[in-house]
Order: C-alpha cells, then structure tokens, then sequence
C-alpha cells in the first residue's frame, strides 16, 4: 500500500495532473490550468492508483470541454505519470 503524501504527476497540454494519497486513503486530484492560471479540485478517488489515474484523465477532459471552452480537446488514451514517494521527516527544534 502506498503511503499518504505519495503523488503522481502528468503533464497533459495544458494541464498539469497531480493525484496525492491522502492519509484517510483516498486519492484527492487537482488539474492545475496553464492556459488560465487557475487550479482545479476534483472529486476524490476511493479506489486503486490505477483507478484514481484514469478518473483523472476522465475529469480533465470534462473540465476542458465544459469548463476551458475547448469542446475539441479529447484526453490522451494514457499519459506520462512522474511519481514523487516522500521520506518520512523528523524536524527538530
């Protein structure tokens, strides 16, 4: 299982896709828009990684179409996911 904080990133013209496991377990998702400079929070997802990935991709779609005003933009079949695995961090004052 992975642990809270994991995060994956893709890089979808003109978004940015980041999914974080949040520590209740669910995956929360945000679409961040280049184009418009504004930050999307989408619905979470309860189920798997690969799941949470394909809902994604799913969101930004309608987010580009209804939302961006670009009825043509479709999403890509798969993307390109960077993954970010934090350590663990014990600050000490």
């Amino acid at each position: 299982m992975l642990s809270p904080g994991y995060t994956c990133l893709a890089e979808v013209e003109p978004l940015t896709i980041e999914i974080q496991r949040s520590t209740d377990g669910l995956w929360t998702m945000h679409l961040l828009d280049r184009r418009g400079g504004f930050k999307v929070v989408m619905p979470p997802s309860e189920f798997g990684l690969p799941a949470a990935r394909e809902k994604a991709l799913v969101n930004a779609e309608y987010y580009m179409r209804k939302y961006a005003g670009d009825r043509n933009w479709t999403r890509p079949d798969s993307a390109e996911w960077r993954e970010f695995s934090p350590r663990s961090v014990i600050w000490e004052t």
